[in-house]
């Protein structure tokens, strides 16, 4: 009996105490619930303490919108960095998070930069786009685009509401791949795509980046720079080439390349072979910065686009330019008023002998307004025809003159390439005539 009674005891305290801790977790349940409760209204408090303090809580939603856009750069898309805007504003606190959430255009640009990485970073990019809404999108891609499927779905989804394409390709695998895919997406909304290879990147197909400018009707300019084609005979046997050039009725501006590249001696070239399969009635400016046609291509291109074309820049052809030769080359481009003429190491000085002595020729590009010339060096050019040609022009549309000098070497003495002081005199004399003359290094007028 004694062994019973002290057990029914044990028992007896044991359930008092589980029901005394009970108790206390319920009391401490609901000591943290009010402590959460009081946390809250504390944030609440602060908040509104803050909307009285804060000029920024004070402004109307409209002007809060447009402040964050403004922070965006309009030089560059905005990258997924929580350091950064957009979004940094997310975690400010709940107002800046709530007017950032509701102001599409902050989400409407995105750069998509060191891919591939994975498929969290293309789903946190996804989301980042749901919020721009129905707003037009400009996309900014740097990187590998090898084994970058997400992404590529990505481009795909939103391709008919892409404005602004930029790529920025640091490899060339899964060019091709990429080109063949994307041309069947349909960039029904697309004004303007550049594509740049950090090196020299071949395509097999010439016809990719053709049909890439089929699915997009809109399209106003298109550059592609580092782009070279290699001639795959057995691609082309799967793949013929169109057989009628693309006529494309929008485009505006084409850039082969950088024509004036980061120094004469690195032009980033781009293949010009693309030409002999578009047509293009509405084209108005046309860089070419590497010449890898025949003037019967080039012209035959002109011909047939009829466009009022008013600025070129190009590399001088090696071979080409000789007297009576060279007009065919500008005789489809009467509304030429921009002309950029390049010369590399290779291309010699002959070329511009025979242009300054067609320039002599009221007929040839008579609305001819501002003339550029990029070089090496100028020890070498002939001067005196290159007066004769500027002065025959004085009473012609032509106002401005660039002799523009490059060098590799960053302690270059330019002054070595310099016309002797009876040229500079005349070239001073044009000058006080109303032309616009600037002979040396970009950044340097020596005139």
């Amino acid at each position: 009996m004694a062994m019973s009674q002290i057990q029914q005891d044990l028992d007896s305290k044991v359930t008092k105490l589980r029901q005394h801790i009970d108790q206390l977790s319920s009391t401490i349940e609901t000591q943290r619930r009010l402590l959460i409760d009081l946390e809250e209204q504390q944030s609440e408090a602060r908040q509104t303490l803050n909307a009285f303090l804060d000029p920024m809580a004070r402004l109307p939603f409209e002007i809060q919108s447009q402040i964050f856009v403004g922070m965006i750069s309009n030089s560059y898309d905005p990258i997924p960095d929580l350091e950064k805007v957009p979004l940094v504003l997310l975690g400010v606190c709940k107002l800046w998070r709530a007017v950032a959430l509701a102001t599409p255009k902050l989400w409407a640009k995105i750069q998509m930069e060191d891919l591939p990485r994975g498929p969290d970073y293309s789903e946190l990019c996804r989301m980042w786009l749901e919020r721009a809404g129905s707003l037009p999108l400009s996309l900014t891609v740097h990187g590998s685009l090898w084994l970058e499927e997400p992404v590529q779905n990505l481009m795909k989804q939103y391709a008919r509401r892409l404005d602004a394409l930029t790529l920025y390709l640091t490899t060339d695998r899964g060019v091709d791949t990429f080109t063949r895919q994307m041309r069947l997406g349909g960039f029904h909304s697309l004004k303007t795509a550049t594509v740049t290879s950090e090196c020299e990147t071949y395509f097999r197909l010439v016809n990719d980046w053709v049909q890439l400018l089929r699915s997009s009707p809109l399209l106003v300019k298109y550059s592609l720079e580092n782009i070279m084609y290699a001639v795959d005979e057995e691609h082309l046997l799967a793949n013929p080439l169109p057989r009628e050039p693309l006529v494309h009725s929008s485009l505006q501006e084409l850039r082969l390349g950088d024509t004036q590249g980061h120094g004469l001696w690195r032009v980033r070239g781009s293949s010009a072979r693309i030409l002999n399969y578009l047509t293009l009635p509405a084209l108005t400016t046309l860089h070419l910065s590497c010449y890898d046609i025949t003037k019967d291509e080039f012209t035959s291109f002109l011909a047939r686009s009829s466009a009022p074309l008013s600025s070129l820049s190009m590399v001088v052809p090696l071979l080409g330019w000789l007297p009576g030769v060279l007009p065919e080359y500008f005789q489809y481009t009467p509304s030429l008023t921009n002309l950029q003429l390049v010369l590399s190491h290779r291309s010699g000085y002959l070329p511009l002998i025979v242009f300054h002595e067609a320039m002599r020729t009221p007929q040839f590009l008579p609305g001819l307004h501002s003339l550029t010339y990029f070089m090496v060096s100028g020890n070498n050019l002939d001067y005196q025809a290159l007066i004769f040609g500027l002065t025959s022009r004085r009473d012609s549309a032509l106002k401005s003159f660039h002799l523009n000098l490059a060098s590799d070497d960053p302690n270059h003495d330019y002054s070595v390439d310099l016309p002797n002081e009876e040229c500079m005199a005349a070239l001073r004399g044009l000058v006080s005539e109303g032309m616009e003359i600037h002979v040396g290094p970009l950044t340097k007028n020596m005139l």
